[in-house]
């Protein structure tokens, strides 16, 4: 029995050292006992690997009313000029690679911490789709509630890892960045990307029926809800209508226009039509002109989807 007892505390130690490491580093601040590593190193090496932990963490230490949901399209708003515009805070909730099963989870999520005044989600056909279901909304919560999953889950070990190896060799940890030139990178968007991401589509009858009950919720609790559609650069709006995707993205805007009141960003104008406004196909180059046609209503770049019974 000793021997039998002295193998299992021998088989444990690595664990234990392991998971005292992965306490002392927290990198996404959810045992809140360790200072070690600054929050701007973890921000930047523990964030992009796990979006919904980070930022389910972060709410739920400070929930505030107004939230932003949806993906890496409305993810680069800034709260803090949009609080300068409307003098209300918000929280931005958009995860990269974000997906409707995990914006309608984070809703419910965020109501569990208290009234909601304003809810936005961005939207697009690209997430409108029956195909891109990941949701990592539950394993957060999970881990969350339960600080030995957080300790020995995958992901949090290596973000352990990437911040610790950050702040102490202060070395910038780049996740996600394009190792090819811009109009390589742009090519590849539109030529690759986007096909592969539309070669298989199917209506999203399950989230639309999810995305319905949040607009109920929403209608009996008086909160407000907003529908953004990003805006895409013109060319990625004609490569969706090559691949015959056109009458997909009418029935997805028909269907967010009953949802409340919408901003759609998504068509042809001079803002979708200059390649300088875009990072890439998918992405506004800043956070500006989408806050002045949806917080300060200016109404040059979007328009208002009518509901259709």
């Amino acid at each position: 029995m000793r021997r039998f007892i002295l193998r299992i505390l021998i088989f444990s130690v690595p664990f234990l050292v392991l998971g005292t490491f992965v306490a002392a580093v927290d990198p996404f601040d959810c045992l809140g006992i360790s200072t070690l590593v600054a929050d701007s190193v973890k921000r930047e090496s523990a964030m992009p690997l796990h979006n919904p932990l980070w930022k389910l963490q972060k709410y739920k230490n400070k929930p505030v009313s107004r939230i932003i949901l949806g993906d890496s399209s409305v993810a680069l708003l800034n709260t803090d000029e949009i609080r300068g515009a409307t003098g209300h805070q918000y929280f931005n909730f958009a995860y990269g690679g974000g997906t409707l099963p995990e914006a309608v989870d984070t809703y419910w999520f965020a109501k569990s911490k208290g009234r909601l005044d304003a809810v936005y989600i961005g939207i697009g056909l690209i997430n409108f789709n029956a195909y891109q279901n990941l949701n990592r909304v539950p394993e957060a919560e999970a881990m969350l509630s339960n600080p030995l999953k957080y300790l020995t889950n995958r992901i949090v070990v290596g973000a352990a890892f990437l911040s610790a190896y950050s702040a102490w060799t202060h070395h910038k940890v780049a996740i996600g960045v394009p190792n090819v030139s811009h109009e390589a990178f742009w090519r590849q968007q539109i030529d690759e990307s986007l096909s592969q991401l539309l070669h298989e589509y199917q209506y999203p009858a399950e989230s639309a029926r999810k995305l319905q009950e949040v607009a109920a919720d929403c209608r009996r609790n008086a909160t407000h809800l907003v529908i953004v559609i990003p805006p895409t650069h013109m060319e990625l709006q004609s490569k969706i209508v090559a691949l015959g995707r056109g009458a997909d993205v009418d029935r997805f805007k028909e269907f967010v226009a009953n949802l409340g009141t919408v901003y759609d960003m998504d068509y042809s104008n001079d803002f979708t039509k200059g390649r300088g406004n875009f990072s890439d196909p998918f992405h506004t180059m800043t956070d500006e002109v989408m806050v002045a046609e949806v917080w300060g209503n200016r109404q040059q770049y979007s328009r208002h989807l009518a509901p259709r019974n």
